[in-house]
């Protein structure tokens, strides 16, 4: 801790005397067509000859913007704020001695006419709020470096991972995780050891969407977060080199490279990213339990587990321009890992008078093979100038999985003898998921500023589960019929929708409805189990926003959405992670359906959101006792019964209120601020076994992005974030918070990029809750986690500097690639 300590006085001690020398000034002033001042406007000094992004800064409430000290030499300025186009300024000279005032510089709304031809390489805001979206750019971040995508997702305002690696966003669970515009079809446990393989250098940004079109999938109770990958859009042949080493208790590297060529009629790309990853998470448990309110007895856990991952990602494609209006492409995506776990559960069993009664040490391994590709075909035509245009994606994926597990349990009296046989579980499972998925888009502009989309979707994703287990004696291993079994899954969609919208000189409006017909079947071997589901759902949705003057906009919207269950979800295989505590699916969970509300106000950067939003059907992860779950769960000669098991259930609703604010602040002219706020109050309705739940709570997220722009091409970033913990289901989380910071140099004549940092530096960031249901049982439980990592990272960009306007990429598979995992 003292050396943690020391590091962050240094690095503060650095930016205060870096900020002293400052001495001179650039300045310029920023205004609208009706010579409004914009405040909080984004503007970069670029290096004229390279584009290398040199100082940042925001503008204040007089629209004015510039630094203390600039270089002798020729530059250029990318001047940006939210609903106004991208200015470029001509290049301009300094001889670094004399105060510059350039001229004022005026924004034009964002569909006005744009400068042609001038296109750079520029940094952005780490947080940048626009009108319909949070936008975290990753690549702009010093502390994200040497990060895992997991690891920045946490730190993505108002985003929450629990103690089960499941993603919320403003407090709601619902999340849709999408990667360059599809859903990824893993979740829970196989999407976040995903996440932790994924570097942060791979990322280009990150969108935050709330309150998503009919245009995106109905599903996403919460909204949708989707991670951006890199690919360089600069004319030539260009790319980037990425090397970086981290440590915290374990160590942990990464590496990974770019390439790009593009000319008038092709673009070639790819990219290759590997990451190595040492982890820990040291979970403490009491369990108590009770009938119907009697006090039965109680447990004491201690679970030390350490894992690592070893990830590799690869990304290929190109794009071939046949004339200036159309566009084919192709995208492969594969990811390879694998995951090895080593857990140690010690476990103490108390007595009616909470006294020790025995105790039994667990050991848990996991040894994990996944490897998933999928490929896409996309095609795009322009019509006309006017914007007209259809695009069509298809999609092909196939996601692998394998793994060996055992758990190996001792019993022992309090003298140490042993108590019982040991109790040794071997588990050999795989997995095959399919997906087959197919899209059209088409854009038709309308006289008067009206706009039509329409669009169809279909797909087909099936999936085939074998667990085998195994009792293991001296003697030999003896299948275990309770727990093997093969589960079969297939689910069938069609959907469409409909989008109108329209622009008037004040306010503009977007109206849609989108269709969706599913049709679920499943198959379980033991048993021969049987389960069907086929329903149809219209999904509305309406914005509307109104320009109260020039810089302060009024906004609200409507829509209905959907989220069915992840495809492990419904996987009713037993798994056990000690000898008492189970995990499993649950085949007829059903999908929870949400409508969400929401009434926004934007002055100038800032905005302010008001939101609700009623769940029927929500979706929880439960413990509970497993006879009540599995009535012929065998329970051992000696064994204890005090055994629980992990499943999703439906609760029967829950309801939303929250308020968000965004304010970026621009302390001086090298410390730019931003701050998001969200406070919360999350309700549910449910019964589990008797337990009923009626019962809400209060919470907030706050979180603070300072970022430090000094001469000499060095940078700072010191960030802030408290959570204060919250209801989720039967569930109280308690507050937690963390404290990271970085420096970044710019080196090789701005080629090169060498950055440090350390996250939650006092090691702060660690969960605890209390789960309760009432006259039955009662957890409460804390956690250690890696969170403290030190990271250094080097980037080395090389090739031609001019960029070409970029591509998007939304392909087929967004829902289907989300679930598979789940």
């Amino acid at each position: 801790m003292k050396a943690f300590t020391l590091c962050a006085m240094l690095l503060f001690a650095t930016v205060a005397t870096v900020a002293q020398n400052n001495t001179k000034a650039l300045n310029i002033t920023i205004f609208t067509e009706g010579k409004t001042p914009v405040e909080a406007a984004t503007v970069e000094l670029l290096r004229a000859k390279d584009s290398a992004l040199l100082k940042t800064a925001l503008s204040d409430k007089t629209g004015a913007a510039g630094w203390e000290s600039v270089a002798a030499g020729t530059y250029m300025l990318r001047v940006s704020a939210v609903n106004f186009s991208t200015y470029f300024s001509a290049p301009f000279t300094t001889d670094g001695t004399m105060a510059v005032s350039l001229p004022a510089v005026t924004l034009l709304p964002q569909n006005a006419t744009q400068m042609q031809g001038v296109t750079v390489t520029a940094k952005k805001p780490f947080i940048q709020k626009l009108s319909d979206r949070i936008v975290v750019n990753v690549e702009s971040s010093i502390i994200s470096a040497g990060s895992s995508a997991l690891d920045v997702l946490e730190r993505s305002p108002g985003v929450t991972v629990d103690q089960n690696d499941a993603i919320s966003l403003r407090g709601r669970a619902g999340v849709i995780i999408m990667i360059d515009g599809k859903p990824t079809p893993m979740t829970g446990a196989d999407l976040a050891t995903y996440l932790r393989g994924l570097p942060s250098n791979a990322i280009e940004r990150i969108d935050i969407i709330t309150n998503p079109s009919a245009r995106y999938e109905a599903a996403g109770n919460s909204g949708i977060i989707d991670i951006r990958m890199k690919k360089d859009q600069r004319m030539g042949a260009n790319g980037t080199l990425t090397a970086g080493y981290g440590q915290g208790v374990y160590p942990k590297t990464n590496a990974g490279a770019t390439y790009n060529y593009r000319n008038k009629k092709v673009n070639i790309f790819g990219n290759y990213n590997y990451n190595y990853r040492e982890l820990l998470n040291h979970l403490f448990i009491n369990r108590n339990f009770y009938d119907k309110g009697v006090f039965k007895g109680s447990d004491d856990k201690d679970n030390y587990a350490a894992f690592n991952i070893n990830a590799h990602a690869v990304r290929a494609g190109v794009d071939f321009f046949p004339s200036k209006k159309t566009i084919v492409g192709f995208v492969v995506n594969s990811n390879f890992s694998t995951f090895a776990r080593k857990a140690e559960i010690k476990t103490v069993v108390n007595d009616l008078q909470y006294n020790p009664n025995f105790s039994f040490v667990s050991l848990g391994t996991d040894d994990n093979k996944s490897d998933n590709t999928i490929a896409n075909i996309n095609f795009k035509h322009s019509f006309d100038s006017t914007g007209r245009e259809i695009s069509a994606d298809v999609d092909y994926g196939v996601y692998n999985n394998h793994s060996l597990t055992r758990t190996a349990s001792s019993f022992y009296n309090l003298n140490g003898t042993p108590k019982r046989d040991d109790d040794i579980l071997d588990g050999d499972q795989t997995g095959k998921l399919i997906l087959r998925t197919g899209k059209v888009d088409y854009v038709n502009p309308i006289k008067g500023g009206a706009k039509l989309e329409a669009g169809a979707k279909w797909s087909l994703v099936s999936s085939d589960n074998d667990a085998k287990f195994y009792n293991v004696f001296p003697s030999g291993s003896i299948n275990d019929d309770t727990k093997t079994n093969r589960f079969y899954y297939k689910e069938y969609n069609n959907a469409g929708y409909l989008n109108v919208s329209k622009e008037y000189k004040k306010f503009n409006m977007q109206v849609g409805l989108r269709g969706e017909q599913t049709m679920v079947r499943t198959r379980q071997q033991k048993g021969a189990q049987a389960f069907k589901n086929d329903y149809f759902k219209l999904f509305p949705s309406a914005f509307f926003n109104y320009k109260l003057k020039e810089d302060q906009t009024l906004g609200v919207s409507v829509s209905r959405r959907i989220d069915r269950p992840g495809y492990s979800q419904l996987n009713p295989f037993l798994f056990q992670i000690d000898a008492t505590i189970y995990s499993t699916g649950a085949p007829n969970l059903r999908p929870q359906m949400t409508w969400s509300y929401e009434a926004s106000y934007t002055v100038k950067q800032l905005n302010f959101t008001l939101g609700y939003s009623r769940t029927t059907d929500p979706q929880n992860i439960v413990l509970s006792k497993i006879l009540d779950v599995i009535p012929t769960f065998e329970i051992k000669p000696g064994q204890d019964s005090n055994i629980t098991v992990q499943i999703p259930v439906n609760l029967q609703s829950s309801d939303y209120f929250g308020l968000t604010a965004t304010t970026p602040i621009r302390i001086s002219k090298w410390w730019n601020m931003v701050n998001n706020l969200n406070v919360f109050y999350n309700h549910f309705n449910g019964n589990l076994g008797g337990a009923q739940l009626n019962n809400g709570a209060p919470a907030a997220n706050i979180r603070t992005t300072n970022n430090f722009t000094f001469k000499k091409g060095w940078q700072a970033e010191l960030n802030a974030n408290y959570n204060s913990g919250g209801r989720y289901g039967y569930m109280v989380a308690r507050g937690q918070w963390a404290l990271a910071a970085g420096v970044q140099k710019s080196v090789l004549e701005g080629k090169g990029t060498l950055r440090l940092n350390v996250s939650d530096i006092f090691w702060t960031n660690r969960p605890r809750a209390k789960v309760v249901y009432e006259g039955s049982y009662v957890e409460n439980w804390h956690a250690f986690r890696e969170s403290r990592v030190a990271n250094i990272s080097f980037t080395y960009r090389f090739g031609n500097s001019k960029v070409q306007a970029a591509r998007r990429r939304t392909t087929a598979s967004e829902e289907e690639a989300r679930r598979a995992g789940n």
